[in-house]
């Protein structure tokens, strides 16, 4: 979608509630997930209590992707590798821009984020069953020896810290946009409203 600062209004509503509780609190909950997972073996309750959590809300906005608002909809995350690398390799560029909510660089790097955030969290809940014997997939426990827990424990760690490099590629990409676009992308996903620099923020 391509909008404009002579198309769209100031303070037009275009980042519904949900999707702005769910990036922050998403925000929360791994920094939090992180640093206890950094400082133990991941067994203890904050970790696996905040593990169910990271679970629940991934989960929901997965859902959400499928029955939630037009601009939330999985559909429109979806480019092909050809549109992404087209859009890459203009990004330098210059010229004027019209506003993407979903460019194809941006949706891409998301649809990767959310398909890490999967195998984190079914492979921690998964853990907690081969480690502790307890939890939602304690059924399983009995069917996983000691060197598979060894490796979905390693893929475990793997995946947190990729979701690193998606981060800092996410973080980057805010960066670009708000400079590229001139909307300050950062305050779009507190309030929900496009907020175009003025002139004199330039």
């Amino acid at each position: 979608m391509e909008l404009s600062q002579t198309t769209l209004g100031q303070n037009e509503k275009f980042i519904n509630i949900y999707i702005r509780f769910f990036h922050w609190s998403l925000v929360v909950i791994f920094v939090i997930l992180f640093i206890t997972g950094e400082r133990g073996d991941g067994t203890d309750m904050l970790h696996i209590y905040f593990g169910y959590l990271l679970t629940s809300i991934i989960f929901s906005r997965i859902l959400w992707g499928f029955i939630g608002n037009s601009d939330a909809l999985w559909w429109k995350y979806l480019h092909s590798p050809v549109q992404v690398i087209s859009y890459l390799r203009n990004i330098f560029k210059k010229g004027h821009r019209n506003y993407q909510l979903h460019n194809p660089a941006g949706s891409s790097m998301i649809l990767v984020m959310i398909f890490l955030l999967v195998v984190l969290t079914v492979s921690g809940i998964l853990l907690e069953a081969v480690l502790e014997f307890e939890g939602v997939m304690y059924f399983i426990s009995n069917y996983v020896t000691d060197s598979q827990a060894v490796i979905v424990k390693k893929m475990h760690g793997m995946v947190a810290h990729l979701m690193l490099f998606g981060i800092a590629f996410h973080i980057a990409g805010v960066v670009y946009s708000s400079y590229a676009y001139k909307v300050n992308m950062p305050l779009m996903m507190v309030t929900g409203k496009i907020n175009f620099f003025s002139k004199k923020e330039k």
